[in-house]
């Protein structure tokens, strides 16, 4: 009898039957005061994300306006002496003529062996250790250097026979 699931069935039929209401209203009671509880929580978690929105979207709003506020200052005008403008003219002048005066002549072979490594990190792995044309479909070597135009190669092309 220990096992029995009726076996205080009739206790708890006299404990409701003597409660007022009954039964129904009590657990209808207890239902609406968890569904007041469960309502006032799922306001608060909605009015605290609406407040973070809110607090995200100022801040995004008030960034936008600096970024847009740096974005679009006014230019400014500076005035400068005519002496001045001379002096700024002769650097912009001696920048660039030290600009060519470097890039002009035969270059150093450091500087060919850097243009090398460099290209040949860019192309395949079929084409590594071979020559790169230069500026004129040629070649420069050390002591030679050749250009050809594009006519010149269909020429020899239609004269001879590549095997390949």
């Amino acid at each position: 009898m220990a096992n029995d699931p009726e076996r205080f069935d009739s206790m708890l039929l006299a404990m409701a039957q003597q409660h007022e209401g009954g039964v129904k209203d009590v657990v209808k009671d207890v239902f609406y005061e968890q569904a007041k509880k469960a309502q006032d929580e799922a306001d608060k978690a909605k009015k605290e994300r609406e407040d973070a929105e809110k607090r995200l979207k100022d801040i995004q709003q008030r960034k936008e306006q600096e970024r847009l506020a740096r974005d679009f200052e006014p230019a400014t005008v500076t005035e400068i002496t005519d002496q001045e403008a001379e002096q700024m003219q002769e650097d912009i002048e001696k920048d660039k003529k030290s600009k060519t005066d470097s890039g002009d002549g035969e270059g150093s072979s450091n500087d060919q062996a850097q243009a090398d490594n460099a290209s040949e990190e860019e192309d395949d792995p079929k084409e590594k250790g071979k020559l790169k044309p230069n500026a004129g479909n040629g070649c420069d070597l050390e002591n030679y250097r050749w250009t050809q135009t594009l006519e010149e190669v269909e020429e020899d092309a239609a004269g001879s026979v590549m095997i390949i």
